[in-house]
């Protein structure tokens, strides 16, 4: 189940690059933001929570969030893996963003300047929230 749901957050963000990669990153409305993962919790009713890495659970260490695209891509030379969202508004600095994939829901939040991610995918079985650091993107 932690595979299956893995490449959903994949898909979906989910998100972020290391804090050092972090420290000055710009707003970018419309534009793109390197993310790396730096941390997931995966939680489901029986077994209760327990925190992994991101390729515990089969993603990527790092995304592209294309705020002008509205897709969230894996950060590879040939990124295979992609994700649209239907939202992306901005509430007092903040951007959020939302969307569904499959028979799963999920909704990020980036931090005022764009340097913290906080993300949650969710289905029937299970929930995970992934938390990332971001910087402008230079492609």
């Amino acid at each position: 189940m932690k595979y299956h749901l893995a490449s959903c957050l994949l898909l979906i963000f989910l998100l972020p690059l290391s804090a050092v990669l972090c420290a000055e990153a710009a707003a970018a409305e419309n534009g793109r933001l390197l993310c790396a993962i730096t941390e997931v919790i995966e939680c489901d009713p029986h077994s209760g929570c327990s925190e992994l890495g991101a390729e515990d659970v089969g993603l990527p260490d790092f995304l592209v969030i294309d705020l002008e695209a509205k897709k969230i891509l894996e950060a590879t030379s040939v990124s295979l893996r992609e994700s649209g969202f239907n939202t992306n508004s901005s509430v007092e600095g903040m951007t959020i963003l939302s969307g569904v994939d499959g028979l799963r829901g999920w909704s990020a939040v980036l931090s005022a300047n764009n340097t913290r991610l906080t993300a949650s995918v969710s289905d029937e079985l299970a929930g995970f929230v992934v938390f990332g650091s971001c910087r402008a993107d230079a492609k």
